[in-house]
């Protein structure tokens, strides 16, 4: 999933499981031989140790330490084992776990790239950490020590809650005789109200971003927002900046060490910005992004009915200029509301029907009126679509108001909107002449029916 992530957001990785490098390989279940080996080293020089403690025993303590308000950790019995018992255990087949000996006069201070001097006895707070499983798979404490040293990396910039195990985790550097990373700590990303992030949130996963139809450039935008790693002009600004200028702007440096807070409406502002960048740069590749949601979203919805009967490119491309001109969406997706479902789906035969209890007008008359003087329009605008149905009303003395909402209602189902003759205009001519022709004949049908009956 986080190799999907990336890809989405352009995020290439230099090395990995998908396209291999130097220090594969990169599938942890493929590594255990040289976690085996680590750890053997580890149990060589006494800086680890076999624990055959069970679970029951392991809950027991914790149960102890919280019932008394202490901190629950293990109190390294089996650190004291002698050779022969833990043969003993071995050669009865008990499960065992192996631990890192944590020396409570033997503590590592660092320098986090982002929080500064940072100074805790790790031994303070927990017993000996496992560093392998029972069932031979390292704990991440371990993995990640072995891992990063043998791949060569230089920094590590993780979660704000890990800063709490890197203690632990330059112990073991030095028991090794490695050379450390250098550590950065990321703040937490909380809710717009200070709480805490959830996983059972839709909105903690990228994929709820990715869904909602946000662009990845600008969801990357948004977290430097949020997350900093910038000067304060690049911090403030929603204006636009590629991944590359991000990259080339970005220092730890200028990390904040406060949370950051989810702002949806700041992501909606930054959003806009970038699909209009993309409408500009390439109208053709933001048209067919769009007409994969467009068609993706009117099929399932509508099935075998006839789904989007205006989903030809250029209509698509005029949609999105329109619609961003105005500020009308922040996003593709927006385009699937029901408010915007007319400019792609005739209105439907139950929306239509409404307008049979207007029984004190001619509403057949007034649509085959208005589709004979829409006809005879060489110019199709705005200006004299109006200057056209105005005259229409008032040689037929009907009232504007009940003209409109006849019309409105016709064209898109709906019973609000952007003006009339602007709804006209973005449909297009042929289209509003389709849809006109369509609510005077079912409108006569259900007239007829209803003399019949």
């Amino acid at each position: 999933k986080i190799l999907e992530t990336l890809q989405w957001a352009k995020i290439h990785p230099d090395e990995g499981p998908l396209i291999g490098g130097n220090f594969g390989p990169y599938i942890q279940s493929q590594r255990t031989d040289l976690y085996n080996k680590y750890v053997n080293e580890l149990l060589k020089k006494g800086a680890a140790y076999k624990c055959f403690c069970t679970k029951l025993r392991l809950n027991l303590i914790r149960k102890d330490a919280m019932k008394h308000g202490e901190i629950p950790k293990y109190d390294n019995k089996c650190r004291h084992l002698s050779e022969t018992e833990i043969q003993e255990k071995i050669a009865a087949k008990t499960p065992y776990v192996i631990r890192f000996k944590l020396n409570p006069k033997d503590h590592e201070p660092f320098t986090d790239l982002v929080f500064g001097h940072y100074d805790v006895n790790i031994a303070d707070y927990e017993g000996d950490p496992v560093i392998m499983k029972s069932d031979g798979y390292p704990t991440y404490h371990f993995a990640n020590v072995v891992d990063d040293h043998l791949m060569e990396i230089t920094h590590v910039l993780r979660g704000q809650e890990w800063q709490v195990s890197t203690p632990k985790h330059l112990l073991m550097y030095k028991a090794f005789g490695w050379s450390p990373p250098q550590y950065g700590h990321l703040p937490l990303i909380m809710n717009s109200d200070g709480t805490k992030l959830s996983k059972r949130q839709g909105d903690i996963q990228i994929s709820f971003y990715q869904d909602k139809g946000y662009a990845p450039d600008a969801v990357l935008k948004y977290l430097t927002l949020i997350g900093g790693g910038y000067t304060q002009t690049v911090d403030n600004s929603i204006e636009y900046d590629s991944l590359e200028d991000l990259v080339t702007k970005f220092s730890v440096q200028n990390m904040s060490s406060h949370s950051g807070h989810i702002d949806i409406e700041k992501l909606e502002q930054v959003n806009k910005v970038y699909l209009q960048r993309a409408l500009n740069d390439d109208p053709d590749l933001i048209t067919e992004q769009a007409m994969k949601v467009l068609r993706k979203h009117l099929q399932s919805k509508y099935q075998d009915r006839n789904s989007g009967d205006l989903l030809d490119k250029q209509h698509v491309t005029d949609i999105l200029c329109w619609a961003m001109k105005d500020s009308r969406i922040c996003k593709i997706t927006d385009l699937t509301e029901p408010e915007w479902e007319f400019l792609w789906k005739t209105p439907s035969n139950s929306q239509i029907q409404e307008l049979c209890e207007k029984s004190s007008v001619d509403i057949c008359k007034i649509l085959q009126d208005c589709y004979n003087v829409v006809c005879q329009l060489q110019e199709f605008q705005e200006y004299s679509l109006k200057k056209a149905l105005s005259v229409l009303a008032k040689e037929k003395g009907i009232n504007m108001k009940l003209f409109m909402h006849i019309l409105r209602v016709s064209l898109s189902g709906l019973q609000a909107g952007p003006p009339v003759v602007e709804m006209m205009s973005i449909l297009g001519k042929e289209a509003s002449l389709r849809r006109l022709k369509h609510a005077e004949h079912f409108i006569n049908d259900v007239q007829c029916v209803d003399i019949k009956s």
